[in-house]
């Protein structure tokens, strides 16, 4: 059943467009009007503005979590390269290290201080003899003593 005088729906709730009430135009004059003068109000629905609000308010979120992440990933990158600095210098000791524990020098404080240890005299060591190279033994099967 249909009401007299009853408006056309034309959405749900906020989110649909509200029927432009009908005017009726009164008779246009003769006269110079200004720029603008005899357009209709613009009628700005509610749903748009709170939904430009929403999306406004959405990318702002989305730049503020954006520009935080890059900033603690910044900060991430500058304790990283600190580290990495830091391991290369202590890197660079271990090489110093390693290479003072390597020079004779030191084998020959660390063999007589630490371990007790006495150099041989050049009569404890001998070499034994080179075998000829026009003798063709066979080399034996038992074990050298």
């Amino acid at each position: 059943m249909a009401v007299v005088g009853a408006r056309p729906v034309t959405g749900f709730g906020l989110l649909g467009r509200r029927a432009r009430p009908r005017t009726i135009r009164a008779p246009q004059r003769t006269t110079q009007r200004h720029a603008g003068a005899g357009r209709r109000p613009r009628q700005t629905s509610i749903a748009g503005l709170l939904a430009s609000i929403a999306a406004a308010a959405g990318l702002a979120f989305f730049y503020l979590s954006q520009s935080s992440h890059v900033a603690a990933v910044g900060y991430e990158i500058d304790d990283l390269q600190a580290q990495i600095s830091s391991l290369r210098a202590d890197q660079q000791q271990l090489v110093l290290q390693v290479g003072l524990a390597r020079a004779p020098t030191t084998i020959i404080a660390q063999a007589t201080n630490q371990l007790k240890l006495r150099p041989l005299g050049t009569s404890s060591v001998s070499f034994a003899p080179r075998a000829s190279a026009t003798s063709t033994a066979r080399p034996s099967s038992e074990p050298a003593h």
